[in-house]
């Protein structure tokens, strides 16, 4: 991962985080892939200029996106509840295990260092560009099965949701929503998907505020958490994310999602060349 080589003036920071966001959000919205994947690498890729040391560029990435999960998440859940796509059942079943795992994977990445959190981030972007590539099928109603109890989502699937999520610094929904199709409603898992981000995102960032350790980072950070970033770039998203899913209807959606699949697959191999490094 090469970062730049100069330190940015102070009022530089803002508008580089609001455009970010403003990336993030038209991504988000026209290939309906989770911003984490435009934030995180962006981030990372910019933490020398924003006076954050190097090795608490991954942690700093991984806990920010968290941050910015918290207000779309709950923008984005209100939306879907108002619609009544979200299945409540399945919300609180998987919610203690998502919780658990996002807190136990963002204590083990203080714990064991950035390597960790930077790992989980290239292996999930992987399987986004993937997904980007060739669309997930579902089955239909005739092949749906029926809603397991709590205790058997625990043991399936939701702690290592939240786990691998947090420590990637994601919703959580690439993995949720493939999962919570097998049992509902291709649009109840979306809205249900979105809904789990907040108890995802709550529990993460718990872990990093737990460990009590706080980045280097010559100003605007809260623990791990890069303050501008964090609220520039949620502002920025929440206004260009309508434009995105808007001109998802008039653009060639599946050119732009491959073409957005290789740069993603680019800067995994370049993160992935830091993390052997």
């Amino acid at each position: 991962m090469t970062a730049l080589a100069v330190d940015w003036p102070v009022a530089l920071v803002w508008p580089l985080c609001l455009g970010i966001g403003l990336c993030s959000g038209f991504v988000a919205g026209l290939l309906g892939v989770g911003g984490g994947t435009v934030i995180v690498p962006a981030l990372m890729l910019a933490a020398h200029g924003f006076g954050i040391g190097a090795d608490d560029a991954a942690p700093v990435a991984m806990a920010t996106a968290l941050a910015i999960v918290i207000p779309t998440s709950i923008s984005s859940a209100g939306a879907h509840a108002s619609r009544g796509s979200i299945d409540w059942r399945a919300f609180w079943r998987l919610t203690p295990g998502i919780a658990t795992g996002a807190l136990a994977g963002t204590l083990a990445a203080c714990a064991v260092g950035g390597r960790l959190a930077l790992a989980a981030f290239i292996g999930l972007a992987v399987v986004a560009a993937r997904r980007l590539f060739v669309p997930c099928v579902t089955g239909g109603e005739e092949g749906r099965s029926p809603l397991p109890r709590a205790v058997a989502l625990w043991g399936l699937h939701s702690v290592a949701i939240g786990l691998v999520s947090a420590l990637a610094g994601v919703g959580g929904g690439l993995l949720s929503v493939p999962l919570l199709a097998r049992y509902i409603p291709m649009r109840c898992a979306i809205g249900t998907a979105a809904a789990l981000g907040l108890p995802l995102a709550v529990a993460g960032l718990s872990g990093y505020w737990i460990t009590g350790r706080t980045a280097q980072c010559a100003a605007g950070c809260l623990g791990f958490v890069f303050v501008p970033a964090a609220l520039a770039i949620s502002l920025a998203a929440i206004a260009t994310a309508p434009l995105g899913a808007h001109l998802a209807h008039h653009l060639p959606v599946g050119r732009l999602k491959r073409a957005f699949a290789t740069l993603l697959l680019l800067a995994c191999a370049d993160l992935a060349a830091e993390l052997l490094r």
